[in-house]
């Protein structure tokens, strides 16, 4: 499930696309970061289409290795191991991942090759290495760790699938570290025999967050440009790149109109997208503007916390 990090980064991204556009139509912008929240769950479900793909790969292989003059005994037993995983039949056969997939069109299709060239690519290194003609035998707890280091050498570090994701969805490249880890969740959940897919938001008060943060920074935005013109003079707020200007703008609407976030949880966020979306410079200066300012707000009484959100944390 989504983090409130890669909610921020989201709305960050959709105010930066309201500014610059040609329109301000709030609800359709609204849309539009509700959408680029939801594809995430689909390149969710493409992570997991993978594990499909590569199941039918291992039923290649051996039929491959099966049909050979001499075949290798040991490495077909080891691969039929692979196939038997409790857990690798539920990634293929779970009718309601199935069904997520078919219900958001979810196939690889005539991309598959990229697939294919890193599955054979990570499968010539364990013929090399002598893995796949062990002849000790797989516990399940093996084929699970094994897997795992599949995933994450062949798939979720491989350059060519990224930049095939990238050419989907110019955001993917953004969203890929949390649908990775929503997928690594579902391997956890198949490993303990509980339902498979992951749902994209925690709580209702994660699913309300987006789009909130997203309406009440647009809301205050003449405010928090006032605000940060008197605070940065008039050359230091025209060298502002705009993706800087939407990080404070959200960061000062998080700290006024969520009283259950700590202001610092608020702020350590700013800065962490700062250092990801910002120039060299950005952390520092947006840390230093938005010290000031809520300072200011803490002064005329606009910022209440409640419960772990007290105004000192």
């Amino acid at each position: 499930m989504l983090t409130r990090r890669h909610i921020r980064i989201k709305v960050m991204q959709a105010l930066f696309a309201y500014y610059q556009g040609e329109s301000l139509d709030r609800q359709r912008a609204l849309e539009g970061l509700n959408d680029s929240i939801e594809s995430i769950y689909e390149l969710y479900l493409y992570e997991l289409r993978m594990f499909w793909q590569f199941h039918r790969f291992l039923e290649e292989r051996l039929e491959i290795e099966s049909n050979k003059q001499f075949s290798v005994q040991v490495r077909k037993e080891r691969i039929q191991s692979l196939l038997d995983m409790p857990f690798m039949h539920a990634l293929v056969h779970d009718e309601g991942l199935v069904g997520a997939w078919e219900k958001k069109r979810v196939f690889w299709g005539e991309t598959v090759d990229v697939l294919r060239t890193a599955f054979f690519a990570f499968w010539n290194g364990e013929i090399e290495s002598g893995w796949l003609d062990g002849e000790e035998e797989l516990t399940e707890q093996d084929c699970i760790i094994w897997f795992k280091r599949f995933y994450r050498e062949a798939m979720a570090n491989n350059e060519s699938i990224h930049a095939h994701y990238e050419e989907v969805s110019m955001h993917w490249a953004d969203d890929l570290d949390a649908a990775q880890m929503m997928a690594v969740q579902t391997l956890q959940n198949a490993k303990r025999g509980k339902p498979l897919l992951v749902r994209l938001f925690k709580d209702a008060s994660d699913e309300a967050f987006g789009a909130s943060l997203f309406l009440k920074s647009v809301n205050a935005h003449e405010e928090w440009m006032d605000r940060i013109r008197s605070k940065a003079d008039k050359w230091d707020y025209e060298r502002l790149a705009p993706v800087e200007r939407c990080i404070m703008e959200m960061t000062l609407t998080e700290v006024v109109n969520f009283s259950e976030v700590p202001v610092k949880v608020s702020m350590n966020e700013a800065i962490e997208l700062a250092k990801q979306y910002g120039s060299e410079k950005s952390p520092g200066f947006i840390n230093g503007l938005l010290d000031a300012m809520v300072a200011d707000l803490k002064a005329d009484g606009r910022i209440q916390k409640i419960g772990r959100g007290l105004i000192e944390s």
